[in-house]
């Protein structure tokens, strides 16, 4: 769970996720609720704020990231990895997406995968050096098993 939360907080502390123009106004309160229980370590507070952003804007990249970290802060992480695939089918050029995706697949313990992903998120000017270390120094594989949702 240590390496999860490092993981999640590397990306919180070098991007901001901001939210899309396509999310109505109180779908952009209902997300900056969610990040901030998500920060305060109550991740169960912060899970109905995530549900109703994200009903109020499924493809919202900044929705998808902030539920995509609450499933691996969780340990959910087979969660995580099918939301960002889904993600990605419908946006291809987004850095920070292939960025989370390979996050996911670091914790998931599929490095050499994550590698490329992170390459991929790198060729889009995502900037994701901090998080490559952090995976690369994981010595262990991690696989969760999803509680039921």
């Amino acid at each position: 769970m240590k390496i999860v939360s490092l993981l999640c907080l590397a990306f919180m502390a070098g991007c901001s996720l901001t939210p899309n123009a396509e999310l109505s106004d109180a779908g952009k309160t209902r997300l900056q609720l969610g990040l901030e229980y998500m920060q305060r370590d109550q991740l169960e507070r912060a899970r109905p704020h995530l549900d109703k952003a994200y009903n109020d804007a499924p493809r919202s990249e900044a929705v998808i990231i902030a539920l995509g970290q609450w499933y691996l802060r969780k340990e959910k992480v087979n969660s995580a990895l099918l939301l960002y695939q889904q993600a990605l089918s419908w946006q291809p050029n987004s850095g920070a997406m292939y960025n989370n995706y390979a996050i996911a697949l670091c914790v998931a313990g599929y490095r050499q995968q994550a590698m490329l992903m992170f390459d991929q998120a790198e060729s889009l000017q995502q900037q994701v050096a901090a998080n490559r270390k952090q995976c690369s120094l994981l010595k262990t594989r991690h696989r969760y098993a999803e509680a039921s949702q």
